[in-house]
């Protein structure tokens, strides 16, 4: 923000509206500031952004890495003279793997890992998928005849290097070591119906809200998916259900997933749909879904093999995350069961409550509503009257200080709404008065003050006078010079605080 501020002075020095592309670029690129949190607190300042500028300098930096592609990247050292300039993923393939230990690192490199030791792992081939684009990384276990490594997490890091992060469950790996590496199976598929539902979300979100939409980041875990993607307003129900409805019909057609290598420029002149702010290179794998197709994604994560897989589809939740993006939250598979049975199991202990079957719950509920608000129609109604007649006998406390009419009083124990009560009627009577009425509430001293219209334009402030007041039992409050309200701590300093109020006018 401290950088944004800086930005905005700079075209403020310069006579200049506008945040340049390369202001706006390194904002982001550099600090990780998106384009539309720049545009809001830009907008809020009165300037704007140029966003053509800023897409200009995106694909300079797109061009940049598919350049980056083509060079070698300086070797991590697994052991002394052993380089490692990449581990092989063969996971789009297989789930167990085996392969050769090239490097093992616990605080610093090391060749030998023991029992109960956290540690990182990096093979020559692995299965595991490491942590990428939106999507969680593997976990599983690595076992060699001497021991067994559990992965807790799977990260990659330049260049094409992978590590399994975790812990010697017992015996010992070596450097060299073979090893069978075994990815948890049935979290890796949890993760791939996930991913799967994003692009079809991706796709019933573009028919159903329009073509503007495009994704802005993403979770894809086990337990559930989190989409973020551009739109201007929160989603209404019906379109909550249409794009339920079409993910779901997608998936009860149990169309095809598959994927190709191709290069970036032929991916995209295809139809296929890239990120606004990722990096690709020259080659890229895209995900199709269907055939013919209906959805076409660059995307390097794991997926099913059809999307009947996924089971079942279910939005739980759609929130704003920021001017113009909003985020969608949703399961399928187990995670959509066990939602749903956590929904009935909680639908049933309502209905047990009420006494009622599941099904009629909302005819029980919207009976039980009507006659509370009887109740509350009924209780305001006494409330009013028992208000109006404690004014009443208010009107022979009235005093004339300086010349004005003054109402202090300390009425019997009640809610705000019968003192709003109470001051209006005895506004409306009297005319020409400074009300002040204290009370206790739920414990605790409660005020309310009211001057009419002659005496405030006279000077006589309600909200001056109730903060005064207030702050004798040890509280606060405040509001306009006709009305005000406040509240205090200690009900035993009620009295004194009333007593204030006569020296103030």
């Amino acid at each position: 923000l401290e950088l944004l501020d800086e930005a905005i002075e700079e075209v403020t020095s310069r006579g200049k509206g506008e945040i340049s592309g390369k202001q706006a670029f390194k904002l982001y690129d550099t600090y990780g500031f998106p384009i539309e949190l720049t545009k809001e607190v830009a907008s809020k300042q009165g300037f704007s952004v140029d966003l053509e500028g800023f897409e200009k300098e995106m694909e300079k930096q797109r061009e940049r890495a598919r350049a980056a592609h083509k060079f070698k990247i300086k070797p991590i050292m697994g052991v002394p003279g052993k380089p490692i300039t990449g581990v092989k993923f063969v996971g789009y393939e297989f789930i167990k793997h085996k392969s050769i230990i090239s490097g093992l690192m616990a605080d610093s490199i090391v060749n030998t890992l023991q029992k109960g030791q956290k540690a990182s792992i990096i093979l020559e081939e692995t299965p595991f998928y490491a942590e990428m684009g939106g999507q969680v990384g593997d976990t599983g276990e690595i076992i060699s005849p001497s021991g067994r490594f559990v992965v807790t997490n799977t990260v990659q890091v330049p260049p094409d290097v992978i590590f399994h992060h975790g812990y010697v469950d017992h015996g010992s790996l070596t450097v060299d070591d073979k090893v069978e590496a075994v990815v948890d199976g049935e979290r890796r598929l949890d993760i791939a119906r996930n991913h799967t539902a994003t692009h079809l979300l991706h796709l019933a979100l573009r028919q159903v809200l329009g073509e503007h939409v495009q994704q802005r980041g993403s979770l894809v875990a086990p337990e559930r998916l989190r989409f973020d993607f551009s739109h201007l307003e929160a989603m209404t129900k019906e379109e909550i259900q249409q794009v339920n409805h079409i993910v779901n019909d997608k998936i009860r057609q149990n169309l095809r997933v598959y994927s190709e290598e191709t290069s970036y420029n032929k991916a995209i002149e295809a139809g296929a749909i890239a990120l606004f702010d990722e990096k690709y290179g020259d080659m890229v794998r895209v995900v199709r879904v269907g055939e013919p197709v209906i959805s076409a994604e660059l995307c390097g994560g794991t997926h099913t093999a059809s999307t009947g897989e996924l089971g079942f589809f279910q939005i739980v939740g759609e929130s704003s995350i920021g001017a113009g993006l909003r985020r969608i939250e949703a399961v399928t598979g187990r995670g959509a069961e066990e939602f749903i049975g956590r929904y009935f199991s909680s639908l049933h202990n309502v209905a047990e409550s009420l006494g009622a079957s599941p099904g009629e719950v909302q005819d029980k509920a919207s009976s039980l509503v009507t006659e509370l608000e009887k109740e509350r129609r009924e209780r305001l109604g006494l409330e009013r009257e028992l208000a109006k007649k404690i004014a009443v006998s208010l009107l022979s406390q009235v005093e004339v200080i300086n010349g004005v009419r003054v109402l202090v009083v300390k009425v019997p124990p009640c809610r705000l709404e019968a003192l709003r009560e109470m001051s209006d009627w005895l506004r409306q009577e009297l005319k020409s008065v400074v009300i002040v009425l204290g009370t206790i509430c739920a414990n605790k001293p409660l005020f309310l003050a009211a001057v009419t219209p002659d005496l405030v334009a006279k000077g006589y402030n309600a909200g001056e006078i109730v903060r005064e007041v207030a702050r004798v039992t040890g509280g606060g409050g405040g509001g306009k010079a006709n009305f005000a309200q406040a509240g205090g701590k200690h009900k035993g300093k009620l009295d004194e605080a009333l007593q204030l109020v006569k020296r103030l006018i």
